[in-house]
């Protein structure tokens, strides 16, 4: 390692660090997370030019009101993913890739629209991004100077550097309006290491440092890096996943699973019953629990980005319960269990 980059990396880690407590430290950052209990993720991602249109059609006002009715108390926004199309205005993306406003960056801001319908009703926004730039757009990989390919690609610090401009114009535009973000993909086969999620989380945390922060490499709730704040939890089947205590050496323990038959699916897959259950033992030994659901894209079935009724009912069950049951899960501890690895 070169002097430059050591003294780099030495500023970065120092900042980060003063600017929020380590996860190590169990940062009080994350009390809200465990208070909220449970939140809805969706994936609301543009394959298309016709799809990526309908970011303009989205019914925050809908959403909100749905979200509410369910009892989710926080909601996971994805900006994009691999298909190269973002659901906010991003002016450093286009710099670098040379795409003109609107034509891959939205110019509406989907999120700030979203906080303004959710913040009222007392309902947290996050946001979800990958750790690279999409992999099925080639010219913004060969921009950015990763290998092109459709496959995520090894990424090292010079491309971190570069990706963090993109996410830091984010959330300084968003402050304290994004509670926390949620970062896909950050696989060791990339070569994903602690120094970049330091480069990630400052990015994040240089536009409010209350913001919680984590990385995916796709598997059970486990601490990956020491610049987490919460497991990011990515599980297909659950049940048989509950925490042993609130904290995952320092990291809040939190678990991302989608209620349908898939993820960004419309349908629900389990009993209800089954969810409750798991959910009321998470949460006793506190846990948090993010379920994916699916937005609506045709005009014909209403509005754009609304939420199923199938899945609107079986969330607001799953929810439903009081304090004397969530007290009598707390003795019921669980050892944990490996899990399918989903390959998103």
């Amino acid at each position: 390692m070169n002097k430059t980059r050591s003294l780099y990396l030495a500023f970065i880690i120092g900042g980060v660090m003063s600017q929020y407590s380590s996860a190590a430290d169990k940062s009080p950052q994350t009390d809200w997370l465990k208070d909220a209990r449970i939140g809805a993720f969706m994936h609301y991602l543009p394959r298309n030019a016709e799809q990526f249109a309908k970011v303009n059609d989205f019914d925050v006002e809908a959403l909100a009101k749905q979200l509410e009715s369910m009892g989710a108390k926080y909601f996971v926004l994805t900006l994009g993913q691999n298909c190269g199309f973002y659901n906010a205005p991003n002016a450093t993306y286009d710099r670098i890739t040379g795409y003109q406003p609107g034509e891959r960056c939205a110019t509406r801001d989907l999120p700030l629209d979203l906080y303004r319908a959710l913040h009222p009703k007392g309902i947290r926004l996050m946001l979800y991004l990958p750790c690279q730039t999409p992999y099925r757009d080639i010219r913004a990989q060969k921009a950015f100077g990763l290998p092109e390919g459709p496959r995520d690609q090894p990424i090292d610090l010079a491309f971190a550097k570069q990706w963090a401009e993109v996410i830091h114009e984010w959330s300084a535009r968003y402050g304290d309006k994004v509670s926390g973000w949620w970062f896909d993909g950050g696989y060791q086969r990339i070569h994903f290491n602690e120094e970049i999620a330091t480069v990630y989380a400052d990015a994040v945390k240089r536009g409010n440092t209350n913001a919680i922060v984590t990385f995916n490499r796709g598997v059970p709730p486990s601490r990956y890096t020491q610049a987490e704040d919460y497991t990011a939890g990515e599980v297909v089947n659950p049940f048989g996943i509950v925490p042993t205590s609130r904290w995952v050496k320092g990291s809040q323990w939190h678990a991302l699973t989608f209620l349908g038959s898939g993820w960004g699916k419309r349908d629900v897959r389990h009993p209800t019953e089954q969810w409750r259950s798991w959910f009321q033992t998470v949460v006793a030994n506190g846990g948090a629990v993010t379920l994916d659901i699916g937005p609506n894209m045709d005009p014909k079935l209403g509005p754009i980005g609304a939420i199923a009724k199938e899945q609107m009912e079986q969330f607001r069950a799953i929810v439903q319960q009081d304090d004397r049951q969530i007290e009598s899960c707390r003795t019921q501890k669980q050892p944990n269990k490996p899990d399918a690895v989903d390959g998103k």
